[in-house]
């Protein structure tokens, strides 16, 4: 691979310096083109004896000398050059020929085509200006777009909407279920994104010194695991005025990065060269991600202190019953003992243990009651919406083990009463296991899916992975606490997932997917009147921990 990059810079290089030795050459045989023809009019104007008004030929004379310079405007001095020079030849050939006897027709011929000659100039000068002031605004455009501080490369996808074109033309109505359905279709269009134009930061960005050595199309750059181009297809079909997402990119040296890209695709937009906006946010994800680790062992220090508080409450409780347990049992005991046994004092010995037993039994459900009393606000919440915010905060965590978060199409707007931030977890902590469940699967095989059905009364929620599979006996005691087959898991996740579930009403079932892997299927009721669209965020309470529902389940299925 290294050594095809080195041909293919090697190859450019050379098509480079092609290039100079051409735009060099291109004035000098461009000159030598106008000196030729203005030669061969002077001569047939002057030594012909037909009135052929060739004069007027000037003007393409002086088009061509000018037409050297190009692409850049012709230079004042240039234009005005070879006007005056033909000007001039036009009259010695009419003196010259008209010392042959010229017809009096021939000055009429002449002053046509001086006229000529003087609009061509003219028209050229003021093209000159024109050409002068685009190549000053250039300039400026060149300065700035190279001198931002977020990176800038031109796309052209015009190959990719002449595609879309295709599949509409084929009979493709839904474009996004197809692109679903068929993910290599997408892998072809992105590899079709040529990349035409960056500026200095985006070559910092990616690694590169230079232009001619930077990537020539997006997928050179972009993982096989990114699944962000499918949202830019639609948005080039669509032509949005504005497309924006977050994704991956893989730098020629250094780490990857994670990046926020964005374009305009509007209608009056031009697909071949279309700026997009790059601003690398890897520091800000990293940093981000320590707050969030911070936070997470500041709550589990939180957790530890309210666990350890609860057990020095619950043993302080049960202390003094535990304690006249243990004096009436050993009474008990005494007065067996004796010889004869005193049945009375001993029977009143064992009441005084059962009052005891019961004692602690209050005691316990004290303490409960005192967990229970941590009550759910219930509110409105959209299960589409939900997901999109699960997999926009997974998405980094699913980049990193290369794993495909996909939501399938809806059809529905399902709604379900409950607290969000306790729902959410329950669906981060499923979309957490089915990636960890396929980190052995070939890169292809890691794709988490996520889906909303409607069954009569209930919203379902389906999450699937590629993996192993549950197996035997992971279906029996997946919900036990302290289960785990993770080395580092606690066996907690889906017990509390299942807690928080029934809380809502709902219930959560394990199963395998139709194309192997894991299947969990979370049922929740649906808001009363669902099926109008409630607005992502219709809820969105504050941050509540999970610490008295944890403490709560762990009390709950002790054996």
């Amino acid at each position: 691979m290294d050594h095809a990059a080195g041909h293919h810079r090697g190859t450019q290089a050379d098509l480079r310096i092609l290039s100079r030795v051409e735009v060099a050459g291109r004035p000098l045989r461009a000159h030598l083109l106008a000196g030729g023809l203005a030669a061969t009019i002077f001569c047939l104007d002057a030594f012909t004896r037909a009135d052929l008004a060739v004069a007027s030929l000037y003007g393409l004379v002086v088009l061509i000398g000018a037409s050297g310079a190009a692409p850049a405007p012709a230079p004042r001095r240039v234009i005005l050059g070879w006007s005056i020079t033909c000007a001039v030849l036009a009259l010695l050939g009419y003196a010259t020929y008209r010392e042959r006897g010229a017809p009096p027709l021939a000055l009429v011929h002449l002053s046509f085509s001086l006229i000529a000659l003087f609009v061509t100039t003219l028209v050229l000068l003021r093209t000159q200006v024109m050409g002068a002031a685009v190549e000053h605004v250039e300039k400026r455009y060149r300065v700035i777009f190279d001198s931002l501080a977020i990176g800038i490369w031109e796309h052209d996808f015009s190959a990719v909407e002449a595609a879309i074109r295709r599949l509409r033309e084929s009979g493709v109505s839904d474009l996004r279920a197809h692109l679903v359905d068929n993910p290599d279709v997408v892998q072809a269009m992105r590899q079709m994104v040529r990349i035409t134009d960056v500026n200095v930061t985006a070559l910092t960005m990616m690694g590169v010194t230079c232009k001619a050595d930077f990537f020539e199309r997006l997928s050179d750059f972009l993982p096989e695991t990114d699944d962000s181009f499918g949202e830019c297809i639609l948005a080039i079909d669509e032509r949005r005025e504005l497309f924006q997402t977050e994704a991956i990119v893989l730098p020629a040296k250094g780490p990857p990065r994670q990046v926020i890209v964005a374009f305009g695709l509007g209608p009056d937009a031009l697909l071949d060269r279309v700026p997009g906006s790059i601003l690398d946010v890897s520091h800000r994800r990293a940093l981000e991600a320590q707050i969030r680790r911070n936070r997470e062992e500041l709550a589990e220090v939180q957790r530890s202190g309210a666990l350890a508080a609860m057990t020095a409450m619950i043993a302080h409780e049960l202390n003094q019953p535990m304690s006249a347990i243990h004096s009436f049992a050993d009474a008990a005991r005494r007065w067996l003992d004796r010889a004869p046994p005193d049945l009375e004092e001993t029977a009143n010995a064992l009441a005084g243990l059962t009052a005891g037993v019961e004692h602690a039994r209050h005691v316990m459900q004290r303490v409960r009651a005192l967990v229970v009393e941590a009550r759910i606000d219930r509110a409105e919440v959209e299960l589409g919406g939900l997901l999109a915010t699960t997999v926009a905060l997974m998405r980094r965590e699913a980049a990193e083990t290369g794993t495909r978060l996909v939501i399938m199409p809806m059809d529905d707007d399902l709604s379900v009463p409950g607290d969000r931030i306790l729902l959410k977890q329950v669906f981060v902590n499923l979309v957490t296991n089915a990636i960890q469940a396929m980190l052995n699967e070939p890169p292809g095989r890691r794709v988490v899916s996520l889906m909303v059905e409607r069954r009569c009364e209930y919203g379902v929620v389906i999450v699937e992975d590629q993996g192993p599979g549950w197996g035997e006996p992971g279906v029996g005691r997946a919900f036990d606490s302290f289960y785990t087959t993770k080395a580092n898991g606690m066996g907690l996740g889906l017990s509390i997932s299942r807690t928080v579930v029934e809380r809502h009403g709902g219930s959560i079932a394990l199963g395998e997917a139709p194309g192997g892997g894991a299947r969990v299927e979370v049922a929740l009721p649906l808001w009363p009147g669902t099926g109008s669209a409630a607005g992502e965020g219709a809820f969105d309470g504050g941050e509540e921990s999970l610490a008295v529902e944890r403490l709560f389940d762990h009390i709950d299925h002790q054996p």
